[in-house]
Order: C-alpha cells, then structure tokens, then sequence
C-alpha cells in the first residue's frame, strides 16, 4: 500500500502567474524540503480545485519522495484561478504557458513532467500541441481526444449520464460556489441552487428526457431565485454552445487535439480501462501519436472503470492481479518520468515501446504484453446476423454465412418515453454503474433484437476494435442505434464492447444527412476489448435504439436536443441482413 503522505518533508509553496493573455492563474507547489535544488517538476492541471496536501495512494506521494516537485494549478475560472471558465478553450496555451514558468523557476532543473486522469489528462494533450519549452513527457490517464466523437458525445448522440454529471454536480456547483463566495448569491440562493442540482443529478434518466434538452439549465433552475446579473446559463456557461453545434464543425476543432498529433514531440504513457469513459479517446490519443509524433509513446490497458481500478469491476472479479495497486501503476508511472524526465532510464521503458492490457475473462485474466495495439497477430473476423424476423422476440443468429436473399427484416418500435435501460458499460459519474452487468433482462425486451452464435467449439480470444455495420431503416427523420457486443455463459449475458450511431451523422460527424425512405447503412464503432471466451459458451450481439441515460433517447426529430415534449413520437425500425443488404458483426481476434 502506498501512503497518505510522503515519507520525506515538504514544503508547500502558492503563486499566482500570468497567462498569456494576462490572466492570474493560480499554483499549489509541494518540493522537497531536505533535498537540494533543482528539482524536475510534475504537474497536474485540473478544474477541480487543488489539494491541501499531495495526492495520496498515487503519483504524487512517490515523486515527492525521489525528489520531484510537484505542481497542481487549476485551471482559467478554477478553483483559485481568476478569468471565465469554458472548457478546453484555453487550456492548450494555459497549458504551455505554466510549463514553461515552472520550467524557468529557480529552483527547477527546467525538465516538467504532466500527468493526471481525466480532465487532466486531456489538458496535458492540448498543451503539448503547443511545444512548450520544458515539457519533457506526458502521462495522460483515462483522457479524451476528441470531445465531440468518444467522451461526452460519440458519433452523433449525446453521453448523457457523463454529461449532466459533469456539468451539473462538477460545473455548476463549483460556479454556486465561486458566485457565493464572491457574495453575488447570498445563503439561500446558493443553497437553492445546490438543491436543484441535487434534484437534477438524482434521476439522470428523467433529466435526459426532459424537452427541449438544449433549455435544461433553464429548467433545473426554474425555481432558483437568482439576482438580476446572474443567468441559468452562466451556471453552465457550456451547455447552450456544445448542445447548439450537435454536428463537428470548427467550434469542437477549436479544441481537438488530433489535427495537431504531428506537433507533439514528448513520449507519452497512456492509461485506460476497458469500462472507462474515455477508453476510446486514450486508444485514439496512443495511435495517433504513435503513428505522427517523433516520440515514443506507451500505452496500459486494464480492466477499469473511470472510477474503479480495483480488480472488482461490475459483477466481475478478474482476480488480484488485476488492480491498478497490483500492476504497479503509480511507481510506473515514477519509472517513466524518471526515464523521460531525468532521462535516467528505468525498466520496462529502457526495453522500448511499452504496450500491456489485461486480457479479461469472466472470472479472472492476465496481463499480457505487446509489441503494439492491436496485437500484430491479430485479425479480423466477420460475423453476419441472421433471422427469420424475430430476432426482437425469439432471437436471432450470428452465423459465419452469408443470409439468403429473402430473410426478412427484424422490427421494433424505438419509444423515446420507454427507453431500453443502461446496464454496464464504459460509464462515469452518474446513477448507474460502470462495468460488466448481467444483461439478460435488458435482452427480453421486446425493443431489443439478438443476435447468438452456436455455442462456440473453441475459445475464442478478442483482441481490438470491435464494429458493426446495420443496414437500418426508420419511419421517423432521425433515429439511433444502438449495438452492444456480449458474453453468454450460464451465469449470464455481459457486456464486452458498445457503440451509437445517430442515423443523420452516418456518413461522419461532420455533415448531416437525413433519413431516407428506405433502408441506410449505419457503421457502429463499439470501441475495443480483451476478452477471452471459453469454448462453449457464446458471444451475442444485441441492437437497439436507446441506451439510457447512457445516452439522450432520441425523441424521433429532426432536432433532438431542439425538441419540444410535444413532438416527441415512436420510430418504427426495421433491421435488414438479407443478401445484398447484410448486417455484419466484425471482431478483431487472435
């Protein structure tokens, strides 16, 4: 176990510094008070407030004791931190510019390392675009890339439970608090605030099927007396413009790192967890710049939610190897900046690329080493859905033929006011669960069609990115679909792989086409996975058109997060895998 404290003294030390455009940003700095200067520096950018002492049970408590500094700053309109808060806006240059002011501290070697999960993890990506003088390395964990395509939006719909979580308990509390401190809410409209938040943040279900959805902070807040210079909308200063630009455009490049892979030239550690939020945003992040950035780059894989690195995840228990705290996260972690930082090279990262995943199975694993990601030896495998047309009642198949030409098309209403419930998944911060979930009740419904192999005469191991091509047509302007990849054993059915597919972006986000009469074909990405099945068991591909509150129900309009209660209507679907209009499922296997 690792401690609460560092071992050795420190110092705390806070400051103030300009961005670039001459806004105070505010840093925390712990240093080693017995040590002698200089220092490599680590640093973690974060929206969520600074901490009163080092980071306990992680990177911080270790690097302070092999003598590192370490440096928290929250970030524009954070925390301490003056300036307006809007995400990602600023952060790249915000960014480069505390590198390079820690890296030009008296007390520093100039060499500055950054790491942290999540929000920063992402911030570490956008700064690095920026090429700061200093920046030796990045370790970002559990980090988007593109936020309009795999974090709080994927290929059209919303993720409406990371969503609303985070904009309201994370955004719009921390904006209650900065307003009443700041003595422009008194004690009750604070607290009325925070209460509507709480009330919002309850039921995440009713609250991603509240209409119109891009008015939403207006009605949480109905009933918040607030003063005359304070609107619902400065609450969650970003709602209004993510929800009015649904289609990638140039508001969501302004912020996407991935046009700007070519210019980061720092080695990277990259870390995800197969039920983790932002899975595919970190795989993205890893190839991008492994194939466009001079520099080596890292990538660990476990069997982790955004909130859960312990070897229990969901109904699953993947054996005691398996925990962050098991494999060594944390002093990997102090390995590679020790490597890249204060270029004293130390294993595995003196060995070349570092690539491990834990290789999951229903009730145990192993870490396995790579050479990259997806394994070299790994290929692609088709699977076509088969039916008589009851796949949504009896069930279908997944076979290795090819349909005959005159299978009929499986159907199901879509009711956006019945969503098909979230069950598991790669989940963050709301009312339902991360991980694997038994999903066998969710697999009944009538608005869910199914698709089993026989069961299977050899195991079968699961290695990569996970798809599926549906050709789908709808009675409605828009719809979705939803397709989720399973494990059937005796003990249940859990989920291995997910994606969504909004039918208007079907052709890439970045353009918009409306539905046709007839049928379309509607890739899924449903991201990757590691998953050992055993022989005789079988894998079971499930589709549908809602996932919620995982994702926004679609209300059957052109316009879904422009869409009144009252234009909410049912979508009949229709899935076709005849010949010439197969459906397909396509794993990536070893």
């Amino acid at each position: 176990m690792s401690p609460d404290e560092p071992t050795a003294a420190y110092r705390t030390d806070d400051y103030t510094h300009e961005a670039p455009d001459g806004t105070d940003l505010a840093v925390r700095i712990f240093r080693p008070a017995e040590a002698d200067a200089p220092f490599p520096t680590l640093l973690q950018r974060t929206p969520y407030g600074h901490p009163a002492t080092p980071d306990g049970h992680g990177v911080a408590v270790r690097a302070l004791d092999a003598g590192y500094a370490v440096a928290y700053e929250d970030t524009r309109g954070r925390g301490d931190s003056e300036g307006a808060f809007e995400p990602w806006m600023h952060e790249a240059a915000d960014g480069a510019a505390t590198v390079e002011w820690l890296a030009d501290q008296p007390w520093s070697t100039g060499q500055v390392g950054m790491y942290g999960g999540s929000s920063p993890g992402q911030v570490q990506v956008l700064a690095a675009c920026e090429r700061p003088d200093g920046l030796a390395a990045i370790a970002p964990m559990f980090a988007p890339s593109d936020l309009h395509r795999a974090d709080f939006f994927q290929d059209g719909a919303m993720n409406a439970q990371a969503t609303l979580t985070w904009s309201f308990d994370a955004i719009a509390a921390d904006t209650v608090d900065r307003l009443h401190a700041s003595g422009r809410l008194d004690d009750a409209t604070a607290d009325a605030a925070r209460e509507a938040i709480d009330e919002a943040t309850a039921d995440l279900l009713e609250t991603a099927t509240t209409r119109p959805l891009i008015d939403l902070p207006a009605r949480v807040f109905t009933d918040v007396s607030l003063p005359p210079d304070v609107a619902p909308t400065d609450l969650v200063p970003h709602w209004e413009s993510w929800l009015s630009h649904p289609t990638y455009d140039d508001f969501w490049r302004s912020f996407d790192p991935e046009p700007d892979y070519d210019r980061i030239d720092v080695p990277g550690l990259h870390v995800t967890g197969w039920y983790e939020l932002c899975q595919q945003g970190t795989l993205t992040n890893y190839r991008g710049l492994r194939d466009r950035s001079s520099a080596p780059q890292h990538l660990i894989v476990g069997p982790w939610t955004h909130g859960n690195t312990s070897s229990e995840v969901g109904e699953l228990a993947f054996g005691s190897e398996a925990s962050a705290d098991a494999y060594g996260l944390w002093e990997t972690h102090l390995a590679f900046f020790d490597t890249y930082v204060r270029d004293r090279p130390r294993p595995p990262f003196d060995e070349g690329r570092l690539v491990e995943t834990f290789r999951t199975e229903r009730n145990g694993g192993a870490w396995e080493r790579h050479t990259d990601w997806p394994p070299v030896d790994a290929e692609r495998e088709r699977w076509f859905l088969r039916s008589s047309g009851t796949a949504a009642t009896e069930g279908g198949r997944l076979a290795r033929e090819r349909p005959t030409k005159f299978e009929p098309a499986d159907r199901w209403t879509h009711d956006p006011t019945d969503p098909v419930p979230t069950r598991g998944g790669p989940l963050c911060c709301g009312d339902v669960d991360a991980g694997p979930y038994d999903r066998r009740a969710v697999d009944r419904r009538d608005d869910v069609c199914t698709y089993t192999t026989s069961p299977l005469a050899e195991r079968v191991t699961l290695a990569g990115p996970v798809r599926t091509d549906l050709v789908l047509a709808t009675d409605a302007p828009d719809t979705d679909v939803m397709a989720t990849l399973g494990h059937v054993s005796s003990e249940g059915v859990y989920p291995l792989a997910s994606g969504i597919r909004r039918a208007r972006y079907r052709r890439g986000r970045d353009r918009e086409m409306p539905s046709t009469d007839g049928p379309m074909r509607l890739a899924v990405n449903m991201w990757d996975t590691h998953y050992r099945v055993p022989a005789g068991d079988r894998l079971r591909l499930s589709v549908a058109s809602s996932d919620a509150p995982r994702f926004d129900p679609h209300p059957g309009t052109a316009r879904p997060w422009e869409a009144a209660a009252d234009e909410v209507r049912t979508a009949e679907q229709a899935l076709h895998h005849a010949f010439d209009r197969e459906s397909t499922l396509i794993v990536t296997r070893r």
